[in-house]
C-alpha cells in the first residue's frame, strides 16, 4: 500500500508539473500573439493619422489603389476575358477547371493540393471572379435550417492549415446537400496554405451555394494580411498575377457574410458581441464598404477639422506628436470612437457601421458581467454573461457559437453553456500544442464536439517530450520578444 501511494503521489506530481509547463507555454504564445495584434492596430492608427493630417489626399491615393485594381474589379473582366488574356502552357499538369464547377473539379483541387501542386493563375482568377459574383447575392446574415439535413457542421479558425481542412473532410465527409458546413472566418494568415484553403472553400461554395457557408473573420482583411503572411504567400506563389489576385481577394473578403443563424436560435459569428450589437442594423448595412477595419471611417467632425487644419500647399507639411495627443487619438475598441472626447456631434452612420462590424469580428467573452474594451487585443470588447443574456432575450436566441480564440482542446463552453468557442486549427503554436475541433448541430440544437490533431511527429513522442518541445518553442519566442525590446526593458 505504501509503495502504491508513493507511486501515485510521484505520478500525480509529475503530471501536474507537466500540465503547468504546458499551460504557461501556451500562455506565453497567446500573450505574444495578442501583443502583435495590438502593435498592428496601433500601427494602423498611426499611419491613418499621418495620412489624414500630414499629406495631401491625392499624394497617397496610390498606396490604397494598386495598379491593376480597376482592371480586376471590373465585372466585365471575368471567365472569358481571363481565358483570352492568360495562357495555360502545355507543361502545366495541375487541375484544369471548367465553369460552372462540378464535384469532380473540387475533387481534382483536393487531390492537387494534397500533393502540393499549384492551381494555375488563370483558373484562380476565374474561380475568384465567380466567387465574388455569388457572394454579392448573399445577405449579411445567412439563415439556415436543420430540417433539410440531419446535422450542420460548424468549423472555426483554420489559419492556413490545409491538413486540418483535409482531415475534417476525411472524418466528416465533403460538403453536399446532405452534409452542410459553416466555416466561421480566419481562413488565412499564419499557416502556409491559406490560398489552397480559400480555393477549396470557394470551389465548394460555387457548387453548393446553399449548403456551404462562409462568415468573415478579423483576418479576412487586406491590412492584416500584410503583416500575418497571406499577402507574402500569394505574391510568392503567383509572381506574375499576385497583384490581381490580391486585389480581387480584397473585394471578396468585403463581400463575405457577417454571421449565420441556424433555426432562428443559434447565432454564429467570428468574434463575439457587445452591449450595442444590433443584428437588424448589421443585416441592413452595406458590408462591402469596409474593405479593412484597420482604417476607421472619417466622421463628419474629422472631415471638418481636416479642412480647417489643412496647411496650404506652398508651405512644407509639418506634423508633430503633440497633435495626436491633443484629442485626435483613435482607439479601436468597442467603447472607442474616432470622435474627440466630449463631442456633442450625433454619431456618424459610417462610424456606427464600422463599430458594429468591429465588435462582432474582434470581441471575446469573459466570466465577469459588463462590456469593456478588449485591451489584450486592442480591438473589440470583452462581453460578460449579462451582455449575452440581453442579446438572447432581444432576439430569442439559445446559443452563440464563435471562434477567434485559441483553445488547447479545440473548444470551450462559457456563459453557462450559452457561448461556445470553436477553434479548428490544431498544432496552432507548435507541433502538439493543441487539438482542433468542429461542432455537429442536430435539429435539437445539442452540440456534439469532434476533436482531432493532425500529427506527423507527435505520435512518436511521449508526453514529456511533447511538452518539452512546446515549452522550448515558447521560451524561444519569448527570448526573441525580450531581445527586440531590450532597450526599453533595461531603461
Amino acid at each position: 500500500i505504501r509503495a502504491a501511494i508513493l507511486i501515485q503521489n510521484w505520478y500525480r506530481f509529475t503530471m501536474a508539473r507537466l500540465e503547468m509547463r504546458r499551460r504557461y507555454s501556451l500562455s506565453i504564445f497567446q500573450s505574444i500573439e495578442y501583443a502583435d495584434e495590438q502593435d498592428q492596430l496601433q500601427l494602423a492608427n498611426f499611419f491613418t493619422f499621418m495620412l489624414d493630417h500630414c499629406t495631401h489626399p491625392d499624394s497617397v491615393s496610390h498606396i490604397f489603389i494598386s495598379p491593376g485594381v480597376s482592371e480586376v474589379v471590373d465585372e466585365g473582366l471575368c471567365l472569358k476575358e481571363f481565358e483570352k488574356k492568360i495562357d495555360v502552357p502545355d507543361s502545366y499538369y495541375g487541375p484544369r477547371l471548367s465553369f460552372p464547377l462540378t464535384v469532380e473539379d473540387a475533387n481534382a483541387l483536393l487531390h492537387a493540393f494534397r500533393n502540393e501542386q499549384l492551381l494555375h493563375a488563370r483558373y484562380v482568377l476565374q474561380l475568384l471572379c465567380e466567387t465574388r459574383r455569388v457572394l454579392k447575392e448573399m445577405p449579411n446574415i445567412t439563415h439556415l435550417s436543420t430540417s433539410y439535413s440531419k446535422e450542420i457542421t460548424v468549423c472555426g479558425d483554420l489559419h492556413g492549415n490545409l491538413d486540418d481542412l483535409l482531415l475534417i473532410f476525411y472524418k466528416n465527409g465533403l460538403p453536399s446537400e446532405q452534409n452542410p458546413y459553416v466555416f466561421n472566418g480566419d481562413f488565412v494568415d499564419r499557416g502556409k496554405n491559406s490560398m489552397e484553403i480559400l480555393l477549396i472553400l470557394f470551389a465548394f461554395l460555387l457548387i453548393y451555394p446553399n449548403d456551404l457557408h462562409l462568415n468573415r473573420g478579423n483576418h479576412e482583411d487586406y491590412i492584416m494580411n500584410l503583416r500575418y503572411g497571406f499577402t507574402k504567400e500569394v505574391s510568392k506563389k503567383y509572381k506574375d498575377h499576385g497583384k490581381q489576385i490580391l486585389c480581387l481577394l480584397r473585394d471578396i473578403f468585403s463581400w463575405l457574410p457577417l454571421a449565420t443563424i441556424i433555426d432562428s436560435k443559434v447565432l454564429i459569428l467570428h468574434g463575439g458581441i457587445s452591449d450595442t450589437t444590433d443584428l437588424d442594423f448589421l443585416n441592413a448595412l452595406e458590408r462591402n464598404k469596409l474593405k479593412s477595419l484597420m482604417r476607421p471611417p472619417k466622421t463628419v467632425r474629422d472631415r471638418q477639422d481636416q479642412v480647417k487644419e489643412r496647411i496650404p500647399a506652398t508651405r512644407p507639411h509639418k506634423c508633430t506628436a503633440n497633435q495626436n495627443v491633443a484629442g485626435k487619438t483613435q482607439h479601436i475598441s468597442s467603447s472607442g470612437s474616432t470622435e474627440p472626447s466630449g463631442s456633442n456631434f450625433p454619431p456618424d452612420p459610417a462610424l456606427k457601421e464600422w463599430k458594429q462590424i468591429l465588435d462582432i469580428l474582434w470581441s471575446d467573452p469573459r466570466s465577469q458581467n459588463g462590456c469593456t474594451p478588449n485591451k489584450c487585443r486592442g480591438g473589440g470588447c470583452y462581453f460578460g454573461p449579462d451582455v449575452t443574456a440581453k442579446l438572447f432575450e432581444r432576439y430569442n436566441l439559445k446559443m452563440l457559437i464563435r471562434s477567434h480564440e485559441f483553445k488547447p482542446e479545440g473548444y470551450e463552453i462559457s456563459h453557462d453553456g450559452k457561448v461556445i468557442t470553436i477553434f479548428s486549427a490544431s498544432n496552432y503554436y507548435e507541433e502538439g500544442s493543441n487539438r482542433g475541433a468542429y461542432i455537429k448541430l442536430n435539429p435539437e440544437l445539442i452540440p456534439r464536439f469532434v476533436q482531432y490533431q493532425v500529427s506527423k511527429y507527435t505520435r512518436r513522442q511521449n508526453l514529456w517530450e511533447r511538452v518539452g518541445t512546446i515549452e522550448s518553442s515558447a521560451l524561444k519566442s519569448l527570448r526573441e520578444k525580450i531581445y527586440a525590446h531590450r532597450a526599453e526593458l533595461t531603461s
